[in-house]
């Protein structure tokens, strides 16, 4: 049983026409499965970019919440030492022979410059004389003998 084409065409030519229509077939096939698998690819590739900017984003929130509170840390850190450098520089005692010393200077320094620019150079020495036996200015003796001997000094050139 033979069968005829229509257009008396051998059988190769059918066998090559049917194989060109089903490899026709076999491509349409592809190509619309390689279409769903493209648009599955595209919308994976969308979700995975999402999927990074949110983590990005949430990494620049926690990673900035770390970062200001490094900075607000260091900073309080900062202000409370500054702090406790004002309050122990205030509240720690003075060296006695430094409390000694202010406390001359504020006392007589106007006192011998006055003195002294009057030429009144003997007041100033029996002051210093009277000053060094003083038991308050023991800690600064040996500035007071200096100065003393400064003036004694001066007051021998100067005449």
């Amino acid at each position: 049983m033979e069968t005829r084409t229509p257009d008396n065409e051998n059988p190769e030519k059918v066998a090559l026409r049917q194989a060109l229509s089903e490899a026709e077939t076999r491509a349409e096939k592809a190509t619309s499965e390689w279409s769903v698998i493209y648009d599955q690819h595209k919308t994976l590739r969308e979700e995975h970019r999402q999927l990074q900017h949110d983590y990005e984003q949430l990494r620049l929130q926690k990673g900035g919440f770390g970062f200001k509170m490094l900075l607000l840390a260091g900073f309080m850190g900062t202000v409370v030492a500054l702090a406790a450098c004002y309050v122990y520089l205030k509240l720690k005692p003075k060296d006695p022979h430094t409390v000694a010393f202010e406390n001359f200077q504020r006392e007589h320094l106007f006192e011998y410059e006055l003195a002294i620019s009057n030429g009144q150079w003997d007041a100033v020495e029996q002051s210093l004389r009277k000053e060094i036996e003083h038991p308050e200015n023991q800690a600064i003796k040996p500035e007071l003998a200096f100065i003393r001997q400064l003036v004694t000094t001066t007051k021998r050139h100067c005449k």
